[in-house]
């Protein structure tokens, strides 16, 4: 496939804030033509991998379930679905960083013996930024759950979704809610349902 790829020759910091930065890039298309591409990143990024999203299932009542978060996400201005998830810290490696979100944001502890897979580096809005994540599954047999530890801003509420009925519950819980879904979980939720919209 290298005559679809194309090849970064500089990247130009427009503006740095805290947290983001807009870039500049000028790059050569696959034709060999100069042409430029705006783009956000991370400012905080050390490694390969900017933040995780944590598949995690429980088992309650000899049913499995998916642990959602809602919370409120300023740039969409309302409350999204989504797994819990969270951004890579300098002095971890991913698989550590997603046990530590999701015992910050659904009180539940996990062990890396848990972990039952992890994904390669996916791209998450590759045509405005280079930030990614890794998706980590998670099986937690305990149901026990402790209090969760979230930092100062957030406010980060709990569901439990049953993974054979996770479509149907996911859209009723949106509309209840009248908030929206990430991609990465309806995503998911839609591949599990979707033989079922084929005829």
């Amino acid at each position: 496939m290298s005559h679809l790829r194309g090849s970064i020759k500089k990247i130009d910091e427009a503006l740095s804030l805290k947290w983001i930065k807009l870039n500049k890039i000028t790059y050569i298309d696959c034709k060999g033509n100069e042409r430029f591409w705006e783009s956000a990143s991370r400012t905080t990024k050390k490694g390969d991998t900017d933040g995780v999203d944590i598949l995690a299932t429980v088992k309650k009542d000899g049913r499995n379930y998916l642990i959602v978060v809602v919370q409120y996400r300023v740039p969409v201005d309302n409350l999204v679905i989504e797994f819990p998830a969270g951004l890579v810290d300098n002095d971890e490696d991913f698989i550590n960083s997603a046990i530590r979100e999701l015992k910050e944001e659904t009180g539940y502890r996990a062990t890396t013996d848990k972990v039952l897979l992890t994904s390669p580096i996916l791209p998450l809005e590759c045509g405005m930024s280079c930030a990614n994540a890794r998706m980590v599954v998670i099986d937690l047999e305990e149901t026990i759950c402790e209090e969760q530890e979230l930092e100062g801003s957030e406010n980060i509420d709990v569901f439990y979704l049953p993974m054979d009925n996770l479509f149907n519950e996911l859209e009723e819980l949106r509309k209840k809610l009248n908030c929206v879904v990430s991609i990465q979980l309806y995503t998911f939720a839609l591949g599990l349902n979707f033989n079922k919209f084929l005829k």
